[in-house]
């Protein structure tokens, strides 16, 4: 009888098995089934949204821009007038309103010095169609709107301007911090150890980082990352209570550099501005000490803005000489600084309100170089001043930091653009990988 059950319970393993192996390929074709359709969904979106070549972009102008001016004779309540209808051709419309409004209309003052506008003609700017429309009550008059349209809608220059901006910037800082504390100097009871006590956040926390107190500190009372930085080297002797004697020397030398490179490219109509423009949000960590007497410390994230900016403004003269009216904004925040060479936000910004230059040279705009030199030395008067034993008796702290910035403008008359095949085969070689 046992047998039989035996049989049974072993006939009824390979189709519990078999029913496990079924329900774990359906949820595994399922989940293979899902992550198939995400990957052909990846694939599909992805080449979906590739760079695809736009038709012919040069589609030609409706003709009716193109017809010469045209000047026609109408009867408005019993009095003739004449109209101009002028489609302008290198300007805007608002533009040339403005400037044949101040050259036609006639200005006069009353008593109080108030000035008032009276002008026989109205005239009328349609931005949609770049077209003006000027009514005016002669035909000499209407002829001269004309000519003087005819030679102020002219060809404007379109000016390049390339801008190159570097900063180098350098700092170096070297300290030296010694801890001597003596129990029983020369057998004689007297007492040499460091008198700096637990006054305020920074030395208390060299405290607690260290049991050994320097007693001529360096960077470390400035920064106190520096108590957590260095090697201490020297002699310790802690045998017999009140025979202690300790000599210890830190020396610690950081250096840090930043290079930064910046070269915009504007281009702009002559008497135009243009602006570029590029802004990061960087993260700062702000530490507050609510009290001294407790350890109690409030760390909190702000964003501060890094911003890199550049506006021009270009005036094209007669003699080929180029005018700039210039703007120029250069943040960092990779600045190394201090003895912990920790990065800070930096900011340099120039403006040039006029200057003149020829057109393909270059000219250095603004200029700036800067040198920093820091040191303290503190000690023992008289002892600090033995040669040699004096680094026992005294401490060094030392930073030199320099930083030049120079910025380059060079403006040329720019010339046509770029044909648009050759432009966005420069874009898919740069977004698109080589496989594709």
């Amino acid at each position: 009888m046992s047998n039989s059950r035996q049989k049974v319970d072993y006939g009824q393993r390979p189709i519990a098995a078999m029913a496990v192996i079924v329900v774990l390929w359906i949820v595994g074709l399922g989940s293979i089934s899902a992550q198939t359709d995400t990957e052909r969904e990846a694939e599909q979106t992805l080449r979906d949204l590739k760079i695809d070549m736009a038709p012919e972009p040069n589609v030609p102008v409706p003709e009716i821009f193109r017809t010469p001016p045209k000047i026609i004779k109408q009867t408005v309540g019993g009095t003739d007038e004449w109209k101009l209808f002028y489609f302008c051709k290198y300007h805007k419309s608002d533009e040339l309103q403005k400037i044949i409004h101040e050259q036609f209309a006639t200005q006069l003052f009353d008593e109080k010095g108030k000035s008032t506008q009276v002008s026989d003609y109205t005239v009328s700017s349609n931005p949609s169609t770049n077209q003006l429309i000027v009514r005016c009550p002669l035909k000499g008059d209407v002829d001269a709107v004309l000519q003087t349209l005819e030679s102020v809608d002219v060809p404007p220059v379109q000016v390049k301007i390339e801008c190159l901006v570097s900063e180098v910037y350098a700092d170096m800082t070297f300290d030296r911090e010694t801890t001597l504390a003596i129990d029983n100097l020369f057998g004689e009871k007297v007492v040499m150890n460091p008198a700096g006590t637990a006054f305020g956040a920074d030395v208390r926390q060299l405290v607690q980082d260290d049991k050994y107190l320097p007693a001529f500190p360096g960077a470390s009372l400035r920064e106190v990352a520096r108590s957590r930085m260095g090697l201490n080297i020297g002699y310790i002797n802690t045998g017999l209570p009140g025979h202690g004697f300790t000599l210890l020397i830190d020396l610690l030398e950081s250096r840090g550099y930043l290079k930064i490179l910046m070269n915009p490219t504007l281009e702009v109509v002559n008497g135009g501005t243009a602006i570029i423009s590029s802004q990061q949000k960087v993260p700062l960590d702000r530490i507050t000490m609510h009290s001294t007497n407790s350890d109690y410390l409030e760390t909190r994230t702000e964003y501060e803005n890094v911003v890199d900016s550049l506006k021009i403004t270009a005036h094209v003269f007669a003699d080929g000489y180029i005018g700039l009216e210039t703007d120029v904004l250069l943040g960092s925040k990779n600045t190394p600084e201090g003895v912990k060479q920790v990065p800070i936000i930096t900011k340099k910004e120039i403006q040039n309100k006029q200057n003149r230059i020829r057109q393909g040279e270059s000219l250095v705009i603004g200029g700036m170089r800067k040198n920093e030199e820091f040191a303290v030395v503190r000690g023992v008067p008289i002892l600090k001043d033995i040669p040699i034993l004096g680094f026992l008796f005294s401490s060094e702290d030392t930073e030199s930091r320099a930083v030049e910035t120079i910025f380059i403008l060079t403006p040329t008359i720019s010339t046509d653009g770029r044909p648009k095949q050759e432009v966005m085969k420069q874009v898919r070689k740069i977004h698109e990988p080589d496989s594709l």
